[in-house]
């Protein structure tokens, strides 16, 4: 799948799922990600998560909590 450049905050995103992964051998879950890059909304912190989905950067597995997986080294 091509990847498509990500904007300044879902980089954000990328890179905290990429540090906490790192950190704590599991993925995530969204209000950790809304807490840890300061997102206002949970529905904000998912939908750029959609987007970083949709880009080929992580894949989300459905109805299942930290299942976030990583398909990009960058």
């Amino acid at each position: 799948m091509e990847q498509f450049k990500l904007t300044q905050k879902q980089k954000g995103v990328y890179d905290f799922i990429k540090r906490y992964i790192a950190a704590n051998k599991k993925s995530p879950y969204i209000r950790e990600i809304q807490n840890g890059c300061h997102i206002v909304s949970y529905k904000s912190a998912f939908d750029k998560l959609l987007a970083l989905e949709k880009k080929g950067y992580i894949q989300r597995a459905l109805n299942k909590h930290r299942s976030i997986r990583l398909t990009s080294s960058k």
